[in-house]
Parts: C-alpha cells; structure tokens; sequence
C-alpha cells in the first residue's frame, strides 16, 4: 500500500469524525516519532553548592507547520477540528492515513493571537490562519503527546 498523507481523527476513545490532510505539513523534526522534549521539574542549588534536580515528567511536543499547503476548500473542515480540540479534546494523529499507527495528542498551541486569556495564563490555544495567496492557508499547531494514551506507533 502506498503512503498516504496523514489524518486525525476524533474523540480519541471512539474517532467517528476525520480530517485528511491534503497535503502533508512542512518541517516535521525527522522521521515521525521524533519531537521536541521537555523536562519537567525543578532544579534548586544548595548552599554548599551542589546542584539538586526534581524531575517529574518529560513532555513531547509535535509541531505540524502548514506554510500555505491548506486548501481554502479544507478550512471548514479544520474549523471544525479546531473548535472541538481547543477546549482540550484529544484526537488521534495517524502519520499515515492508510496505515495503524497513531498517537494521542492535544492542541498544546495553536499558534494564533489570543486575546481572552487571564493574567496567569491562556486558557485555550488561539488559531489565527493566514489566507494566502493561490487559494491556500496558512498555520502552525504543536500538539502534546498524552502520556500513556491511546498509543499504537
């Protein structure tokens, strides 16, 4: 079978909505699986000098980069995925849309300019594609990985 561009699918517990990527995003870190890391924790110096770490978690980050390679016939499609992922709805990546493996994911940011966020933080990530030219979109999404997910990859 030949590759497929990717797809996500939604609720992650039992997907009964799709999205199919047209085109694939650009700039993916490497092969797939490869992502950003973060480690969670804390770190404290002594008064002796000695460096103490309290590591809790590392999260996992994939950025899909979409630089004018989203049709404007697709954009419903992703306002539609993006109004149930913002407020914390996870979904499922397939890299390959014809193959089995996946991952589970939130949107951690949605590359956007938020304008109702509280002083501690932003609550949802905000999603401000770019209408191009050529009748294509533009936008950039960093999901999270959810620990011990729905994982198949």
């Amino acid at each position: 079978m030949a590759f497929q561009y990717p797809k996500v699918t939604w609720p992650a517990a039992s997907p009964t909505s799709t999205l199919q990527f047209t085109y694939p995003p650009i700039n993916k870190p490497g092969p797939y699986g490869v992502m950003d890391q973060e480690a969670v924790g804390s770190i404290s110096i002594t008064l002796s000098g000695k460096r103490q770490v309290m590591y809790l978690r590392t999260d996992q980050f994939f950025r899909l980069i979409f630089d004018a390679t989203v049709p404007w016939a697709d954009m419903a499609a992703w306002q539609t995925f993006m109004q149930y992922a913002q407020p914390g709805g996870s979904f499922l990546y397939y890299p390959d849309a014809g193959g089995t493996a996946y991952d589970e994911y939130v949107i951690e940011d949605g590359g956007g300019s938020p304008r109702n966020y509280t002083t501690a933080n932003i609550s949802t990530p905000a999603w401000n594609p770019t209408m191009g030219a050529r009748q294509m979109s533009s936008f950039e999404l960093v999901l999270r990985k959810v620990p011990g997910g729905l994982t198949h990859s």
